[in-house]
């Protein structure tokens, strides 16, 4: 039998046997950064080695976002918040989590902390899109999401530290999948304008290894508030319960938006708890083939390239759109 590294093994285990897409190591230096209480050393002491793995969201959970956005189809978001934010997804990493922990403390012989995955089992977790972009799965987008190139925003990711000293994965020196000076799609379907227009004086920087990643300063609270229960389009009041201008949505200014979750006749089932919130900004980048995926299917009938500048960059353009930029230079 063919020997292979240890990384290799874990790897393949990863993506084998534990059903995941994608799978990077980080080493620990990558997180000098991390804010205090967040290092993997806080979480696992001697932590060496932090391994990241990614599953791609079903394009068929993607589309339910946009039949709320598009169709005002409410009730079936909760396919979304089960396939592709708060159910299956988490329950997925949760498992592999578990299997890859044991796996790697098997022959290692060192000690693997399963990351908690996501917002199911409420335990302290670190940022895992910090962790992806530590290990080489991406870079991260304006809207804060961290993008793959095969699968854009679209993906949820998990993590397993460990005391084994492992060899780390280059970090994403890829294509760039991200200029918010000329792709603006995730700011125009912010429904809560969450997502600001490009500012260069309010770019966010981490420094990781050799890379320095940038991206934008959402408003999380506005991005917290609930969408259909904020806006105009989306509730029966027709009106504006948080104005997007609002600088700080926050306490009796959201009573308002609190109170129409309450009084909604089904607010007590799973399609309208609003943990999931909306997903727009995940539903329609461009990154990761959209157009072909969703728009030339006929599954979303918003078409983001009117969002979208020249010169931005090829992960953000349609495949066709290349192919015809690649004649012309031809003739």
């Amino acid at each position: 039998m063919r020997a292979t590294t240890v990384e290799q093994q874990i790897k393949d285990f990863v993506l084998n046997e534990a059903g995941m897409d994608k799978v990077g190591i980080a080493s620990i230096d990558r997180f000098n950064q991390s804010p205090k209480g967040n290092h993997p050393t806080d979480f696992l002491p001697g932590c060496k080695s932090v391994i990241v793995f990614a599953i791609r969201v079903p394009d068929g959970a993607v589309n339910n976002i946009m039949r709320v956005f598009e169709d005002q189809t409410y009730d079936v978001q909760g396919v979304y918040g089960c396939f592709g934010y708060g159910g299956a997804p988490n329950y997925h990493l949760l498992w592999g989590n578990y299997k890859i922990a044991r796996f790697v403390e098997k022959i290692t012989g060192c000690i693997a902390m399963p990351e908690t995955a996501g917002p199911t089992h409420g335990a302290k977790m670190m940022s895992m899109r910090h962790c992806a972009a530590a290990a080489g799965l991406g870079e991260f987008g304006w809207s804060s999401i961290m993008l793959t190139p095969e699968f854009g925003p679209r993906n949820r990711f998990g993590a397993v530290l460990t005391t084994a000293e492992l060899k780390a994965d280059p970090l994403y020196h890829g294509p760039k999948l991200c200029d918010p000076s000329k792709c603006h799609v995730c700011e125009h379907m912010c429904p809560t304008g969450a997502v600001p227009p490009y500012d260069p004086d309010q770019v966010r920087h981490i420094e990781m290894g050799d890379r320095s990643f940038e991206y934008g300063g959402t408003h999380w609270v506005k991005c917290r508030v609930m969408c259909h229960g904020t806006y105009g389009e989306y509730n029966p009041t027709g009106a504006d319960l948080v104005p997007r201008d609002m600088e700080n949505p926050v306490g009796s200014d959201l009573a308002s938006a609190m109170g129409y979750y309450k009084d909604h006749p089904g607010h007590e089932w799973i399609q309208h708890n609003p943990t999931y919130k909306c997903g727009n900004c995940l539903a329609y980048c461009p990154v990761g083939n959209w157009r072909e995926r969703f728009y030339d299917t006929g599954i979303s009938h918003i078409d983001t390239t009117a969002f979208i500048d020249e010169g931005a960059p090829a992960a953000c353009l349609p495949v066709g759109k290349l192919t015809q930029d690649a004649a012309g230079e031809a003739e």
